[in-house]
């Protein structure tokens, strides 16, 4: 396996990555790899949670004679520019830049180049795929078909239930503190209302920063219509503990696309891609990315590009 750093421009902002090649010895089919939200590297890593989830899809696909590229997201890792003043379709030009790099490298079958993207890079994908009608196909992994403020009402539902449910000190501090900021109902109302009333590229929420921007843009995407105009195959894998989006939305994702979908629903599969058998809580993320990437994932995709190979 090669691994070799590289450097595309994509307007002012210039992406730093990393393209894996089985060797330098043919042109490979490849996949590139978009990132889901959040200020992340090239292996969808960030501050405080590192999920190590590219690098090991890289590192799976070289094993299969598959190429890959991977990058830092804008302002994140060594690529320039800033995150908090990037908004959605910055980063739909970002995944633009780096598939017109891979078709124009030797090395790589520019006919056999599928995408990958994880969460909110599911909706960069497929809006991504519209205007390249040679790209072979699409995985989506955690993708959802509803708006986003939908996504995140369901979020705040499944956090509320959880912490409702649960006992312990943990579940009890957090119950204290809803009693300052409101809920998680309450508080997804608050953020999208102030969201709306300002121009800002971004601002803090209590303690977090919010990229006002981006979910300004993502507020009025439209990811059904999107999905109904994909043309090429899609293969959609989603977790059955999936806390962030409703596993469901594969079985729609299947219904709404006019192209071949093939969906799974993993058992025990969480939104970071490894396997929770209790309760699933976003609070056990970083004990969970301790364990390796649930190989279901590795494999299915494998199954799945084979057939396209």
């Amino acid at each position: 396996m090669i691994g070799k750093e590289i450097t595309v421009n994509s307007d002012d902002v210039r992406l730093v990555g990393t393209l894996c090649l089985p060797s330098e010895e043919a042109s490979f089919p490849c996949v590139l790899m978009i990132h889901g939200s959040g200020p992340l590297d090239r292996d969808e890593n960030a501050k405080g949670l590192k999920m190590n989830v590219f690098n090991t899809i890289a590192h799976y696909l070289a094993t299969k004679d598959i190429a890959s590229l991977r990058y830092d997201k804008r302002g994140c890792g060594k690529s320039s520019g800033n995150y908090w003043e990037a908004g959605f379709y910055d980063l739909i030009q970002d995944g633009k830049a780096m598939y017109e790099y891979l078709t124009s490298q030797e090395y790589i079958n520019k006919d056999l180049v599928f995408l990958l993207g994880h969460s909110e890079g599911a909706h960069i994908a497929q809006r991504i795929s519209l205007e390249y009608p040679i790209i072979a196909g699409l995985i989506l992994i955690a993708p959802t078909v509803q708006k986003l403020e939908q996504v995140m009402v369901w979020q705040a539902y499944k956090g509320k239930e959880v912490i409702e449910q649960g006992g312990g000190l943990t579940n009890l501090l957090i119950k204290l503190l809803w009693k300052l900021t409101g809920d998680p109902l309450k508080a997804t109302s608050v953020l999208l209302q102030r969201t709306r009333s300002t121009n800002r590229a971004w601002f803090r929420y209590w303690w977090q920063k919010i990229n006002a921007k981006w979910l300004r843009e993502l507020l009025d995407y439209d990811p059904i219509n999107i999905t109904r105009n994909v043309r090429c195959p899609i293969l959609a894998i989603t977790g059955e503990k999936d806390m962030q989006v409703d596993p469901k939305d594969v079985i729609q994702i299947a219904e709404l696309a006019t192209s071949e979908v093939e969906y799974h629903i993993v058992p025990n599969l969480t939104h970071i891609l490894r396997l929770d058998e209790q309760t699933p809580s976003i609070f056990r993320y970083k004990k969970l990315v301790k364990r390796d990437i649930d190989h279901t994932i590795l494999d299915t995709m494998h199954d799945w590009l084979q057939k396209r190979l």
